[in-house]
């Protein structure tokens, strides 16, 4: 008997001491969202006079809080983007700006159609009437629990969190440009999430065929709980790829510019409200939600992040690792694939993001 009981008792600790620390690590990285509940993050920068900002998602909890934040700092311009109508936002910043006797920032309200691709071509469009454009914060997203498709033919989360908030990012990457009082290079921000580290076990890439499709024709249940993290993994993978992509153009005359991803850490919202009557995401949630004014704080310093920010994740005041499973040989393959996916998409649907990828090549 004791001869089995020691076998079995190392075992044991070898699980305790090793295993799930591996698993945590893996799919839960709860000392990060520990540090991001009593992270108590300041907007760094004092002022923005003279610059234009950009925010997708502006009628949100974050979005509408980031906005507020960058026009009690003297912006110049700033662009309220959202499917719905951002009026009512831009009624609350001028009513606030008045109460504290400070100058108003031109507020432009735009609204968009994320889930399809022309909608994002009209915001391209639209875009070119600035003439500078120093900060653009997508943080557009959707959280859906019923599984359904675009009519571009995609399951709305990963159009929406991915192939949209993508397009949009190439579509004003040619635009973006510091205004002169501004002595950084301008900056383009994604919005990350932990949710990406759960959801990672069910995103294997497939050996043959499309890797986007089969995260797309996903069915409801296991897979659709998990399409939020999923798709917020394919633009992470994005983001880093457009980094490096951006890096390597820079060096052939291309202007430089700062591409990172955000995490804001977990706030109860609007979007995630749905998730208080149940009961695992619940408790996930409340273990690291704090409040969205500090999210969107954090939002705010990701994309006024300096050029040492490129190509990283920006959390409170520091940098984030990224996922394991993107840091391992398998997750740099997916990575093109997500890439050359995503552009063979683009180019075949949206003619104008041709000379944007020629750019990068160049």
């Amino acid at each position: 008997m004791a001869d089995y009981w020691i076998p079995a008792s190392v075992a044991v600790i070898a699980v305790l001491t090793f295993g799930i620390p591996l698993f945590l690590a893996e799919y839960f990285p709860w000392q990060s969202l520990w540090k991001q509940r009593h992270g108590r993050p300041t907007v760094t920068t004092k002022s923005y006079k003279g610059r234009t900002v950009l925010i997708t998602g502006a009628n949100g909890a974050f979005g509408s809080r980031a906005a507020k934040l960058f026009a009690h700092r003297d912006v110049e311009t700033l662009v309220l983007v959202d499917v719905k109508d951002c009026g009512g936002v831009k009624e609350e910043i001028e009513a606030e700006l008045s109460e504290k006797n400070k100058p108003r920032p031109n507020i432009l309200v735009w609204q968009v159609d994320m889930m399809s691709f022309a909608g994002c071509q009209e915001l391209g469009k639209k875009a070119r009437e600035l003439e500078n454009l120093d900060h653009v914060l997508l943080t557009a997203g959707i959280l859906s629990f019923n599984r359904r498709e675009s009519p571009e033919g995609w399951e709305t989360s990963i159009q929406v969190n991915f192939l949209s908030t993508a397009l949009i990012a190439l579509l004003l990457l040619p635009l973006l440009k510091s205004s002169p009082t501004n002595p950084a290079p301008p900056v383009l921000t994604f919005v990350t999430t932990f949710g990406i580290y759960p959801s990672s076990f069910t995103m294997s890439v497939p050996k043959r065929g499309s890797y986007l499709k089969r995260l797309s024709n996903n069915k409801d249940g296991m897979e659709q709980a998990h399409q939020y993290g999923r798709s917020k993994a394919l633009l992470l993978y994005f983001a880093r790829e457009l980094a490096n992509q951006t890096s390597a153009a820079a060096g052939n005359g291309m202007r430089k510019v700062t591409i990172n991803s955000a995490d804001p850490g977990s706030a109860w919202t609007p979007l995630t409200n749905p998730n208080q009557a149940k009961l695992i995401p619940r408790l996930i949630m409340n273990f690291g939600a704090r409040d969205p004014q500090i999210c969107a704080t954090a939002l705010v310093n990701g994309v006024s992040a300096s050029a040492e920010g490129h190509g990283k994740i920006m959390q409170d005041f520091d940098t984030a690792s990224y996922p394991p499973f993107m840091e391992r040989k398998s997750g740099q393959m997916a990575q093109r694939r997500v890439w050359e996916e995503t552009r063979s998409e683009f180019e075949a649907k949206v003619p104008e993001v041709k000379a944007v990828y020629e750019m990068l090549e160049k």
